[in-house]
């Protein structure tokens, strides 16, 4: 066949031997456009098992322990290798006063060594937490609660009052496992090689760790769970890597060593210089200056405090502090609609001088000079007393400061509680602002119990404009999470979390590898 299309083509002239495979091309071309267009129209892209996501963090791995971590490492490890309870249960119920609540785990869970998962290590786990010697991060969260073994599958807690939020600590809780860690006193469980090499529940499991000479761990590799009761996570491998600063890990993922990392810095930004994705992520935070009036009298004054809180120039901050990636705040909520201060009268009748303390971080500092040039302009003097991040939490302790430009996380996006009751006037308390008012804490009480979802956005509403009015501080931005990215990662789709580990929340979904399949 091919021999007598070769004669066929001999025969030819010169010219109809041009036009001939001239239009062969052109149909061999159109074939193949349309095979490719066909074969798009009826295909879709679909994730695939495979691939290696390589994650940047500042800092150092420490106690990689749900109950005991310390670092936004730790915390993040610990996302991948432990499961919530919200995976590992068939149901998270509580009784109509709200003080009870009936935790059901599915049947057939195993940990990673095969052991099978029980409410014994639920137990286990709210022994250790509650325990003083373990000096876990989460004990203020079970504080006054107690729990009771029903069964195999299912465990009691019990609370000294109502709490509605309640069903989301549960959710959130990491159970640990008791038989690895039983018959480790508390007060080791930090000499454990556990945890450095923990055995957990989650869908990724650990597999080698690897230091410099120095101890410095440089890279930590997990793998896909592949006996997981979810679904399992798409990509294979999962590796973090270590650097001692911001600047490190820009310079590393510009150079392509890693894949992506986060940060509450948005002037990080401007230094990525290759290809990216920006993914933003909204948190219940924001900064803010807090006055203290038993200590300066100055702030004592409503009028004082609703005039220096005028005078912040908010959308300079957003855009040369953060970037545009944050909002303007003017109270505690960015739910909550608030006005904004009237500029065109503003005037102190007092004028003083005060020291505004704020912790020693570039972005804090900044915002702390723009704050103190736009309180200048009304005649007050202000001093910017930067402090190390190691002496901030002495001075929250002791209340020692004229004012203070400082953030507040919101475990819980609907309680205010902790921040703005009078009864957390003083440490162990929140409340900065020393903010007092019988109102606001009738209905942080009220919201805490309320069981009508509407209702307590009704009463969250009030408290959240009753804090604004009285300008108990002065809220100045709601920041925002960044995560950068490359552009190859699919499935990324977070766009809320209470700290910056939530980014993984959905790391299952996540993909690097594809495949089409037909629609």
């Amino acid at each position: 066949m091919f021999y007598k299309l070769n004669q066929l083509i001999k025969a030819l002239t010169k010219r109809e031997r041009a036009v001939f495979l001239t239009s062969t091309a052109v149909f061999t071309i159109a074939v193949a456009v349309f095979g490719v267009y066909l074969f798009t129209a009826k295909t879709v892209e679909a994730p695939a098992h495979g691939g290696v996501w390589k994650e940047g963090i500042v800092g150092q791995p420490v106690f990689i322990n749900p109950v005991i971590s310390n670092t936004d490492a730790d915390q993040d490890i610990s996302r991948l290798i432990f499961a919530p309870l919200s995976d590992l249960t068939e149901s998270i119920k509580s009784d109509e006063t709200g003080r009870e609540w009936t935790v059901r785990l599915k049947d057939n869970l195993k940990w990673q060594d095969g052991e099978k998962i029980t409410t014994d290590d639920i137990l286990f786990t709210f022994d250790t937490i509650t325990n003083t010697q373990t000096n876990s991060y989460l004990a203020s969260s079970f504080e006054g609660a107690s729990i009771q073994r029903v069964s195999e599958l299912e465990v009691k807690f019990t609370l000294p009052s109502s709490y509605v939020f309640f069903n989301t600590t549960l959710k959130n809780l990491r159970p640990i496992p008791k038989h690895i860690f039983e018959d480790i006193p508390p007060a080791n469980f930090y000499l454990s090689s556990y945890v450095k090499e923990p055995i957990g529940s989650g869908p990724y499991v650990y597999k080698s760790v690897s230091k410099e000479k120095d101890g410095f761990i440089d890279e930590y590799v997990l793998e896909s769970n592949r006996n997981y009761f979810g679904n399992r996570p798409y990509i294979q491998k999962f590796v973090f890597r270590f650097y001692k600063d911001e600047a490190e890990a820009v310079t590393a993922y510009n150079r392509g060593e890693i894949n992506g990392f986060a940060t509450s810095n948005p002037m990080v930004v401007s230094n990525i210089k290759t290809a990216r994705v920006i993914h933003t992520i909204s948190a219940p935070r924001y900064y803010a200056v807090f006055f203290n009036p038993a200590l300066n009298p100055y702030f004592k004054d409503k009028k004082t405090r609703q005039t220096l809180s005028a005078a912040i120039s908010r959308e300079e901050i957003v855009k040369s502090v953060f970037n545009g990636m944050a909002e303007p705040a003017y109270g505690p909520l960015p739910s909550v609609e608030t006005p904004i201060p009237d500029k065109s009268n503003l005037d102190l009748v007092d004028r003083q001088s005060f020291t505004l303390t704020v912790p020693d971080i570039d972005l804090l500092v900044r915002m702390a000079e723009i704050i103190k040039s736009d309180w200048e302009k009304l005649g007050v003097s202000v001093t910017v007393k930067p402090v190390k991040t190691s002496e901030v939490q002495e001075i929250i302790k002791n209340r020692s400061y004229e004012a203070v430009l400082f953030g507040n996380i919101l475990n819980e996006p609907q309680d205010l509680f902790s921040f703005w009751h009078s009864s957390k006037r003083f440490y162990p308390g929140l409340n900065l602002a020393f903010f007092n008012n019988l109102e606001v804490d009738r209905l942080l009480d009220s919201i805490r119990t309320e069981p009508d979802e509407n209702r307590r956005l009704e009463e969250l509403s009030q408290a959240s404009r009753t804090i604004s009015d009285e300008s108990a501080a002065a809220f100045v931005v709601f920041p925002e999470y960044i995560y950068i990215t490359t552009p190859n990662l699919k499935g990324f789709e977070t766009d809320s979390g209470i700290i910056l580990s939530d980014r993984l929340n959905d790391v299952t979904s996540w993909y690097v590898s594809s495949v089409r399949k037909f629609k």
